[in-house]
């Protein structure tokens, strides 16, 4: 496994011609932070010049060597071929998921699954449901959402180019073991979900879902949130979504309009929520439980990969280096990125799409 880091784009288009080229590589993962010169027609012609299938995204951060990087790209050589599926009109709500997924992987030795998508695609969930009733717990999914904080780009890498509005799902043959854990603890709720369009939150227990949310953090914290202030205080506040028997899903609420709440990941009617809040510790702790779990398997690793959320990286601040100090291992080295909403299972569970979550993955080779 060959992993590359580089800070400019001319550096990994190099990298990616050089790797491509060498003979115990036949796939790439290509992890990579913004950059307008991504986007370019010079830059997908590069891409499309590949002899090896290539995936990946763009991500507000990236990780390399246990370390957070603002610029540049991971570049990461992989010893057996993945077969990628590209799934265009994510936003689409008529789009057949099913139908362009292939069944019969897992029973051709496939292990495991990278996924990314547009984050800003609406149906995401629709879409992850479609890959759990393909495939069940026959495969094991790590990924999350690509893309900016500051608005909707093109940001999945292909051989086709650089695309938007779709999911990638690139399978190996290398098992992997996963780590899932978050660190966010009840504070107010449950309260049910009374009214919800997708992603926006309309109310909650019949009231305005804001007005909910307001009272319930002023009684448990003393905090006073509101539209001016909410993105900075909403950082700690998530929802959880309840499950039986495991950790609630978090959804990260990011602004509100009008009494209602829009969340990265769906808000569904019916479910019931709680307010979570977490501290550095806390944080610190899943994130350690994550790659703890990871590398307990039978397995025999050559690298951890690790998709966490930005949003802890905005409330934990400075003490994000002690998530990455969690999360690295001594002797395998380390890459992923900082998602907007984590994809992942552990083998035995549903397949979910999370935020504020830490999610580890100790990758084997063949």
């Amino acid at each position: 496994m060959e992993i590359t880091y580089d800070s400019t784009v001319e550096g990994v288009r190099e990298t990616l011609a050089s790797t491509a080229g060498s003979e115990s590589v036949n796939g790439i993962l290509l992890l990579s932070t913004p950059d307008p010169a991504l986007l370019s027609a010079d830059f997908e012609s590069v891409l499309g010049d590949l002899d090896v299938p290539i995936f990946g995204g763009i991500f507000p951060e990236i990780l390399h060597d246990g370390r957070k990087q603002e610029t540049g790209a991971v570049t990461v050589g992989l010893p057996s071929e993945p077969v990628v599926t590209t799934v265009r009109d994510l936003s689409d709500p008529e789009t057949a998921f099913r139908g362009l997924l292939d069944p019969d992987l897992p029973a051709r030795g496939y292990e495991t699954a990278f996924v990314f998508a547009d984050t800003y695609a609406t149906t995401i969930e629709a879409f992850i449901e479609a890959l759990f009733r393909t495939y069940s717990v026959e495969l094991n999914f790590v990924g999350g959402g690509a893309g900016t904080l500051e608005a909707q780009q093109p940001c999945l890498f292909t051989n086709e180019g650089v695309i938007q509005d779709a999911a990638i799902v690139a399978t190996l043959a290398e098992p992997m073991e996963i780590g899932v854990n978050h660190g966010w603890q009840e504070i107010a709720g449950p309260f049910r979900v009374t009214d919800a369009q997708g992603s926006t939150l309309d109310t909650l227990d019949g009231k305005p879902a804001f007005s909910v949310y307001r009272d319930a953090i002023a009684e448990a914290s003393g905090e006073t949130v509101t539209e001016e202030n909410f993105f900075e205080v909403a950082k700690s506040y998530p929802f959880g979504i309840g499950r039986m028997a495991a950790e609630q899903i978090v959804r990260d609420p990011y602004s509100v309009s009008d009494g209602s709440m829009s969340c990265f990941g769906e808000m569904p009617e019916g479910e019931f929520v709680s307010i979570l809040e977490g501290d550095p510790d806390s944080l610190v702790e899943a994130a350690q439980t994550a790659h703890d779990h990871a590398l307990s398997g039978d397995s025999d690793p050559e690298a951890l990969c690790v998709f966490d959320c930005v949003s802890r990286v905005l409330y934990l601040e400075d003490e994000f280096d002690r998530e990455l100090d969690a999360l690295r291992s001594e002797t395998l080295p380390l890459f992923g990125a900082l998602t907007i909403g984590e994809i992942a299972n552990d083998g035995s569970g549903h397949l979910d799409y999370y935020n504020k979550t830490a999610v580890v993955g100790a990758l084997s080779g063949t």
